[in-house]
């Protein structure tokens, strides 16, 4: 009997050891949890407050951005509006010298005795053809740096012949000729002002290259070609290439090789052609540089939209 109640006695110390047991490792693993949960609380916060951080560095990086974006631009528009005053002495120059001509010949005219009806109205003409091409040489500028406000269908061709209008003085001035291989309509989808302002600068940088190296026999190839999704234009100059090391920074903001230049010109090219989902590149050949303007072809364009419509 008395092993009966000494077995029974070590089976309930048994149990209740093992309760106390579980009981305090209970507890230990309840802190432990707390303890777990405490520090998931303040990862959380860290995380939280990172995160916070972060998006707010984001935006501010952002913001600079936006704001260098914007100088950028600023800085390139002043750029462009130096070369247009250029531009515009340029074309200027002739009927300004005939118009001089005309005044001078009215002097030596009254004081001969000649200045009569007839000479009067032929002045008047000559002068007010003179003033007119002036005038539409304005028209043609202010039309040309225009900025488009929204994508269209535009003729590549044409858009090259409205830089080449503006520019061609300049051009001629320095003793550029242009061989321009223009081969029907070929449409793209795009901005054509800001296609004719990259064309522009592109013939800018040609002349520039020319005259700083003091090239002789000075000439610019235009050609066009299409494929199933691109239009593409390639400016081929013969004024010596670029340096091979200077190739993958010259699309770079503030990068130029003039002594005077702005650095701007090529990089506000690429972001242009890059905002009408095009591509420009460059490359080297035998006697100087050729850069190629990529341009999504009208239709190709055009069908995400007319899809996303429907």
């Amino acid at each position: 009997m008395l092993y009966i109640y000494l077995s029974l006695s070590l089976v309930i110390g048994y149990i209740i050891l093992t309760i106390c047991l579980y009981v305090f490792k209970s507890r230990v693993l309840m802190k432990k949890l707390k303890e777990s949960e405490q520090s998931y609380r303040v990862l959380a916060e860290k995380y939280e407050a990172t995160n916070r951080n972060l998006e707010k560095k984001i935006k501010d990086e952002v913001e600079k951005n936006r704001q260098k974006d914007h100088l950028l631009i600023q800085h390139s528009r002043l750029a462009a509006m130096g070369e247009m005053i250029a531009s515009i002495g340029h074309q200027w120059r002739q009927p300004l010298n005939s118009l001089s001509l005309i005044s001078q010949d009215v002097r030596e005219e009254f004081e001969f005795g000649q200045l009569d009806e007839i000479y009067i109205d032929n002045f008047t003409k000559e002068s007010m053809i003179q003033i007119k091409h002036m005038s539409r040489t304005i028209n043609d500028f202010r039309k040309f740096y225009k900025p488009n406000n929204e994508k269209s269908p535009f003729s590549i061709g044409s858009s090259i012949e409205d830089a080449l209008s503006i520019f061609s003085p300049s051009l001629k001035y320095d003793g550029i000729e242009i061989e321009f291989e223009y081969r029907g309509e070929l449409m793209a989808y795009g901005f054509p002002n800001e296609y004719s302002q990259v064309v522009l600068n592109i013939l800018t940088n040609a002349r520039d290259a020319f005259v700083l190296k003091d090239i002789k026999n000075r000439k610019i190839k235009i050609q066009l070609s299409e494929t199933l999704k691109f239009v593409t234009a390639e400016f081929t100059d013969n004024a010596g290439g670029i340096e091979p090391a200077l190739l993958n920074k010259i699309f770079d903001p503030y990068f130029t090789t003039r002594p005077h230049g702005t650095g701007l010109g090529l990089y506000m090219t690429k972001m242009i052609i890059e905002n009408m989902n095009g591509l420009v590149t460059v490359e080297n050949h035998d006697t100087g540089a050729r850069f190629c303007l990529s341009i999504p072809k009208v239709n190709e364009a055009v069908k995400p939209e007319l899809v996303s419509v429907s």
